[in-house]
């Protein structure tokens, strides 16, 4: 299993998706969160041809799948927010605050962790 579809196990677990997503949009998830994790670790050193990381890591893996999760969290806020009161002639949506309440939950535990796993991976200079 490559370091890739562990990345995208990582966020099936954690999010519940009726639908299967497009292909293009977990891929770009992915790199956004590749870069992510570079930005505030260190280099993974991906490589796209083996879908693998440089230096092999699960708990790599385990945080850019669930970055990823952010980003889909993201954009489902995103859906529920357009939602929001649409009115036409033949059809009406509205949107209760409860589901958007929710997703700002969601997002919050998801952060959360996220954010403590990478504090966790940072060197710290107590010395």
């Amino acid at each position: 299993m490559t370091d890739y579809e562990n990345a995208l196990d990582v966020m099936f677990s954690t999010i519940r998706e009726k639908h299967a997503l497009p292909e293009g949009l977990a891929k770009q998830w992915f790199r956004m969160a590749v870069a992510s994790y570079e930005l505030d670790i260190s280099a993974l050193e991906y490589n796209e041809n083996t879908q693998m990381f440089g230096r092999p890591s699960n708990i790599a893996a385990n945080v850019v799948g669930l970055i990823m999760s952010l980003y889909y969290i993201k954009r489902e806020r995103s859906r529920i927010n357009k939602l929001q009161n649409i009115v036409g002639r033949d059809i009406s949506f509205n949107s209760t605050g409860d589901s958007k309440r929710a997703v700002r939950d969601e997002y919050a535990d998801i952060y959360y962790e996220v954010e403590s796993r990478l504090h966790k991976l940072k060197t710290h200079a107590f010395n």
